[in-house]
């Protein structure tokens, strides 16, 4: 019961459970926090956006690269908001930073404003992924990147799989989604080089030009 309980905490973490939460993610995600920042191939001005940051891991590695440009993160919990804000206090106070607490439907954030997007482990707890990707499209610059990073659904523990709080995707199904709101170049990348992390697998779109999202 407790890890039922404990569980429902990785969709929007609250209070002394929500810290603790935020701790295991650091510790147990760091694998796919390491390999989604090296998809990103961040150059030292870029503007990158995350969604859904949990506890600012992968914000406060690609700080370290790029300290010229803007890295921003949303998520829907006040408490990931406050441990991630503690992680990247000085890229917080430098402004290179900037946390909010915000839902990926609803972006705080004018149009064409990032050159890449990404969410790590997040896409699950969406309960309107493609109205959220379609305000993905939005901030994104022309030609700009989306990355998603996923357990895929195929690589889920046996038995039940998903509940109404967490839908596990296959890479297929989110390669639909991404053609519904009219990204291109669309693919996967999987780490072929460390097979016993399963999340090391990432689906890739661009905003392409000329395209509008419906």
């Amino acid at each position: 019961m407790f890890e039922e309980l404990f569980g429902r905490q990785y969709a929007q973490p609250q209070g002394v459970l929500g810290h603790v939460a935020g701790w295991r993610m650091v510790r147990q995600h760091r694998p796919e926090n390491w390999w989604t920042v090296a998809v990103l191939d961040a150059r030292v001005e870029d503007s990158i956006l995350e969604l859904g940051f949990g506890p600012g891991f992968a914000l406060q590695q690609l700080s370290r690269t790029v300290r010229r440009g803007f890295i921003a993160g949303v998520d829907v919990s006040p408490t990931m908001v406050t441990a991630a804000s503690r992680r990247n206090a000085r890229a917080v106070q430098r402004g290179l930073v900037q946390l909010q607490c915000a839902d990926v439907v609803d972006l705080p954030f004018d149009d064409a404003r990032f050159d890449k997007a990404f969410s790590i482990h997040s896409i699950y707890f969406w309960p309107d992924p493609l109205r959220a990707l379609q305000e993905v499209w939005r901030v994104l610059r022309p030609g700009g990147l989306l990355a998603l990073t996923v357990l895929p659904r195929e690589r889920w523990a046996l038995g039940p799989v998903g509940s109404a709080d967490c839908r596990p995707y296959s890479g297929d199904e989110l390669i639909g989604l991404l053609a519904a709101c009219n990204f291109g170049e669309l693919r996967i990348l999987v780490d072929a080089n460390n097979v016993s992390a399963e999340s090391n697998y990432t689906v890739l779109g661009r905003k392409l030009l000329g395209c509008a999202a419906e």
